[in-house]
C-alpha cells in the first residue's frame, strides 16, 4: 500500500513538473509572439511612414494590372473608392482610362499605351524597367490635377506564388523645367558671348572708318593748294567727326544700358515746345535737301505737359528724324503726337524709300542697316527701343517699301520708368 502511495505521489510530482515546464514554454512562446507582433506592428508603421512621405507614387499590382496596395491615396488625400480595385490607368488618371466605360485596358487606344505595353513586356520576361518617360495627369497634395512629365519604373516579383510588380512613378516636371531653364541660360550666355564678339568686331570697323577719314583728310588739309580744296576737306573732316562723336555716344549709352546705369532725369516737359524745337533742328539738318523736302509738324492746339525725361525723349525723336532725312530724297517728313489709350503717341512719318519686308521685323536690332552704303552704325534704333521701354512705353514701325515709313512710340502720362530688370526682348537684354 505504501509503495502504491509513493508511486502515485511520484507520478503526480512528474505531472506537476511537466505542467510547470509546459507553462513556462507557453509563456515564452506567448512572449515571443507578442514581441513578433510588436516588431510586425513597428515594421508596418515604418513602411506606412515611408510610403506616405516618399516623393513618388508606389503601386503594387498583379498580373491583371489591378492595384492591390499603393500610397497614392495617402499622398494625394484623394477619396479611396469603395468596391472594385482600380487598375494602373484608373489610378494614374489616364485620359483614355477615364473616358472608357470599363476603365483602364478597355479603351481602343490602350493597346498603344507605352506604360501598359512596358508592364506587359516586363511580366512576360519576368524582368524590370526604369525611367520610362510618360506624361500623366498627376494629383498633388492639395488635390489639384495637372499634366506632368514623369519617370515610370517597374520591378517584377512573386508574392505568395502569385505574379506581381512594384511600379514607381516620379514627377520630374520641375526637373525638366529646371533643365530647360539651364539650357536657355546656356544658350543666352553663348548668344551674349557671340554678340560681344560681333559688337567688338563691328565697333573696331566702325570706329576706324571715320577716324581714318579724319586723320587722312587732316593731313591733306595741310597740303591743300586751293581754298576750294580746304573747304571740301574740312567738310569731310567735320562730317566724319560728327559720325565719330555719335558712334562714341551710342557706345557709351549701350554700355550704360548693359550695366543698368543709364540715368533718367524726370521733369515736366512742354511737349508742343519740344516738338517745335525738334522741327527747327530738323530744318537745320536738311542742308541741300531743304529745297526738296518739306518738314511738317502736327501737334494739338492745346498745351500738353508730360512728366518724363526731356533729353531722352529728344534723343528718340532726333534719331527718328535723322533717319527720315537720311532715307528721304524728296517729299515730306512729318513729326507729331496725339493722345492714345496708353498716354501719348509720337510719330515721325516720311516719304522715303521705306524698309524691305524682310528687315522690318529686325529694324530695332543692333547693327541692322537698311542700306549699307548709308552712313550710320545700326545702333541708334536699338538704343531708342531700350529707352522707350525703360520709360514704360512701346515702340514700333510701319513701312511700305518704296513708299515711306512711320516710326512711332508711346509714353505714359505719368512718366514712370519700368522696374523689370533683365527682361528678354527679341533676343536683346532690356533693362
Amino acid at each position: 500500500m505504501t509503495i502504491l502511495i509513493l508511486t502515485g505521489m511520484l507520478v503526480l510530482v512528474g505531472v506537476l513538473v511537466l505542467y510547470v515546464l509546459e507553462l513556462g514554454r507557453s509563456r515564452r512562446l506567448l512572449l515571443k509572439a507578442g514581441n513578433a507582433k510588436k516588431a510586425l506592428r513597428s515594421s508596418e508603421e515604418l513602411f506606412r511612414s515611408i510610403m506616405q512621405n516618399v516623393h513618388a507614387f508606389i503601386l503594387l499590382i498583379d498580373r491583371n494590372f489591378i492595384v492591390s496596395r499603393t500610397n497614392y491615396y495617402d499622398i494625394t488625400k484623394a477619396h479611396r473608392p469603395e468596391g472594385r480595385l482600380a487598375r494602373v490607368g484608373d489610378l494614374l488618371r489616364c485620359n483614355n482610362a477615364l473616358s472608357a466605360v470599363g476603365g483602364c485596358g478597355t479603351h481602343e487606344l490602350c493597346k498603344d499605351c507605352p506604360i501598359r505595353n512596358k508592364i506587359e513586356e516586363t511580366f512576360q520576361n519576368k524582368s524590370s524597367f526604369t525611367d520610362l518617360e510618360a506624361v500623366l495627369n498627376i494629383r498633388d497634395r492639395r488635390g489639384d490635377v495637372a499634366e506632368c512629365e514623369t519617370y515610370v519604373s517597374g520591378e517584377y516579383m512573386t508574392i505568395d506564388d502569385k505574379e506581381g510588380m512594384v511600379i514607381t512613378v516620379h514627377d520630374i516636371t520641375r526637373l525638366k523645367r529646371a533643365e530647360g531653364e539651364l539650357l536657355k541660360a546656356r544658350e543666352k550666355a553663348e548668344n551674349a558671348d557671340r554678340s560681344k564678339s560681333a559688337f567688338l568686331a563691328n565697333m573696331s570697323h566702325e570706329i576706324r572708318t571715320p577716324l581714318n577719314a579724319i586723320v587722312g583728310f587732316s593731313e591733306l588739309l595741310a597740303s591743300a593748294g586751293t581754298e576750294e580744296e580746304k573747304t571740301q576737306f574740312l567738310e569731310i573732316v567735320h562730317s566724319n567727326n560728327d559720325m565719330l562723336q555719335q558712334l562714341i555716344a551710342d557706345i557709351l549709352d549701350l554700355s550704360k544700358i548693359e550695366a543698368g546705369t543709364l540715368e533718367f532725369t524726370f521733369s515736366e516737359v512742354d511737349v508742343n515746345q519740344l516738338m517745335s524745337d525738334m522741327e527747327q533742328l530738323s530744318r537745320m539738318r536738311l542742308g541741300e535737301k531743304a529745297a526738296v523736302i518739306q518738314v511738317i509738324r502736327e501737334t494739338p492746339p492745346e498745351d500738353c505737359i508730360l512728366y518724363t525725361d526731356r533729353n531722352r525723349l529728344m534723343q528718340v525723336i532726333a534719331n527718328f528724324m535723322t533717319n527720315a532725312v537720311k532715307f528721304t530724297d524728296e517729299g515730306s517728313i512729318t513729326l507729331g503726337y496725339k493722345a492714345c489709350a496708353d498716354g501719348l503717341y509720337f510719330y515721325v512719318k516720311d516719304t522715303g524709300g521705306g524698309i524691305p519686308a524682310d528687315k522690318v521685323g529686325h529694324i530695332f536690332e543692333r547693327f541692322v542697316r537698311v542700306e549699307q552704303h548709308k552712313k550710320g552704325t545700326g545702333l541708334g534704333l536699338s538704343i531708342c527701343e531700350m529707352i522707350v521701354r525703360k520709360l514704360g512705353g512701346k515702340i514700333g514701325v510701319e513701312s511700305e517699301y518704296g513708299k515711306g515709313s512711320t516710326f512711332w512710340f508711346t509714353l505714359p502720362l505719368n512718366g514712370q520708368t519700368t522696374r523689370k530688370q533683365g527682361t528678354e526682348i527679341e533676343g536683346k537684354t532690356n533693362l
